[in-house]
């Protein structure tokens, strides 16, 4: 008598969204893919199981995944046996995962590797922050007015920070590195914390934890640990210097931190956050800030602007100028 298989929902759910996902997936279908992991922490949990499996089979001869000839020893009764899929084949069926510890059975429908890499856009409007659970474990936060691209496959996750800021959570996989792309030049992690600005023809680096590798640059790759950042102002040289980790990553709990920086810089970050345009009068240009800007109602954020610096507001039709307080007289 042959004894059924059951499968637990969320794993059922996981493989199927592993084998919808594969090829020419539509936008919609990685969208409600998003909301389906975002909905419970155990669906990126299961589906980054499934994922492992299938990269396992992949990386296995051939013949070590047939099944065995009836004269050997009997498979575990949760066990299935397995076959690769043809290369002809739109669609392998992979069943019966044993899970000593559980005895777990994982139904998985598996698909040819992708002919061309399928990435994911995450983007936020002005004053919006996002969270993004990936598959891999990772976990991404979006600031106001940013705009990224996922892709995760075999050998690599990719993502490139269009425009923005986000911070980075990500999930430690040996031979899976994490690279992200901003312009020029490209971040690359195995598992750590880290944070980047790009806007504005301004690039900043921030680790929290771990270690990261800069490269692209004129000065070659620049290792960066705990408490170190990289930064690069329009039109200067990169830096490296100490910061206080926690300081680049205020932003997600609303605060903006600044020491003696340009005004133009501040200017440049508050308009992902405003929607009344900021600009900087040539009057103010050596300005520089120091203070923590609360991410509020614009006009609040303004007003403690010019709390902070020698500078007065002026709002025109256009937006808000500010300018230094002795061009006023």
């Amino acid at each position: 008598m042959t004894e059924s298989v059951h499968q637990d929902p969320i794993q059922r759910a996981a493989a199927d969204w592993f084998a919808r996902l594969q090829g020419d997936a539509a936008l919609e279908d990685w969208t409600a893919f998003q909301a389906w992991l975002e909905a419970d922490p155990e669906h990126a949990a299961a589906y980054e199981a499934v994922e492992a499996v299938w990269l396992d089979l992949e990386d296995l001869p051939a013949n070590d995944i047939l099944a065995e000839p009836a004269d050997q020893a009997p498979l575990a009764a949760n066990v299935i046996p397995l076959r690769r899929p043809s290369a002809s084949s739109r669609r392998g069926v992979l069943i019966g995962v044993g899970v000593a510890a559980a005895a777990a059975v994982v139904a998985l429908v598996a698909a040819p590797r992708f002919a061309q890499p399928t990435f994911t856009d995450y983007s936020t409007k002005r004053g919006e922050t996002r969270e993004v659970a990936l598959a891999d474990g990772s976990r991404l936060t979006l600031g106001g007015a940013t705009t990224l691209r996922v892709h995760l496959d075999a050998k690599q996750r990719d993502v490139t920070l269009v425009d923005g800021e986000a911070s980075f959570d990500v999930a430690h996989l040996e031979n899976r590195p994490f690279l992200v792309i901003v312009g020029a030049r490209q971040v690359r992690v195995l598992g750590t914390e880290f944070n980047i600005l790009h806007h504005a023809g301004s690039l900043a680096v921030s680790v929290r934890r771990g270690l990261v590798s800069v490269s692209g640059g004129p000065e070659g790759a620049v290792r960066l640990a705990r408490g170190q950042q990289l930064a690069q102002a329009p039109g200067a040289v990169a830096k490296v210097r100490d910061v206080e980790p926690d300081t680049a990553f205020a932003w997600k709990s609303g605060k903006l931190i600044y020491d003696r920086t340009p005004l133009t810089q501040v200017v440049a970050e508050l308009n992902r956050y405003v929607a009344t345009p900021i600009r900087v009068d040539p009057s103010a240009a050596s300005v520089t800030v120091s203070g923590v800007l609360l991410v509020d109602e614009e006009a609040a954020m303004v007003r403690r602007l010019e709390l902070f610096a020698p500078i007065v507001a002026e709002t025109t039709s256009n937006g808000v100028i500010l300018k230094a307080k002795s061009a006023r007289r």
